[in-house]
């Protein structure tokens, strides 16, 4: 793929991830109602998915992003998404913005970087999706604790943690 095209691409996605991650930081915290977890951050041993709501609908998300795009209806958002959650961001804002996401599928969780909060069963969790072309999306993901659905949800470009080389002088 051509230099030009890559940073194209990546600037269209970054344009929609932050316009995506803007709305849905709103929604987060107008749904920030859920009970206050531990501050305390735990990785995820050997890459499993965390047990309980959290662990399924990170499953959910990772499956919905590599199925079926015309599965990505409203009625399925809403089946996991808080009614709090929807008043802020529509279903049809997020299918949306979902399906422009696909278009870097297939999407493998990064083993190495799934953090959760230490209450049980995790109520937060912060891991990356690998796309194609290495695209890294970061996604940050809160559970209603009362329901189990998603009260929060955040998509952002990862950073690389790679520095460029500098030109030697």
């Amino acid at each position: 793929m051509s230099s030009l095209l890559m940073r194209f691409r990546l600037t269209v996605l970054h344009a929609f991830v932050a316009a995506l991650a803007m709305t849905l930081i709103g929604a987060s915290a107008v749904v920030a109602q859920t009970p206050v977890a531990t501050p305390e951050a735990s990785p995820v041993a050997g890459g499993q998915l965390p047990d309980g709501p959290l662990g399924e609908q990170i499953q959910w998300l990772v499956n919905l992003l590599n199925g079926d795009p015309a599965e990505i209806t409203g009625d399925e958002i809403e089946a996991h998404l808080t009614p709090a959650f929807l008043d802020a961001a529509p279903a049809e804002e997020i299918v949306e913005g979902l399906l422009q996401v696909t278009g870097f599928r297939p999407f493998a969780i990064d083993d190495d970087l799934i953090i959760t909060t230490m209450d049980l069963p995790a109520t937060n969790g912060r891991f990356v999706l690998v796309g194609n072309d290495a695209m890294r999306i970061g996604v940050s993901l809160q559970i209603d604790r009362d329901t189990g659905l998603i009260a929060g949800l955040m998509l952002e470009l990862a950073s690389d943690a790679t520095p460029e080389a500098t030109p030697e002088a």
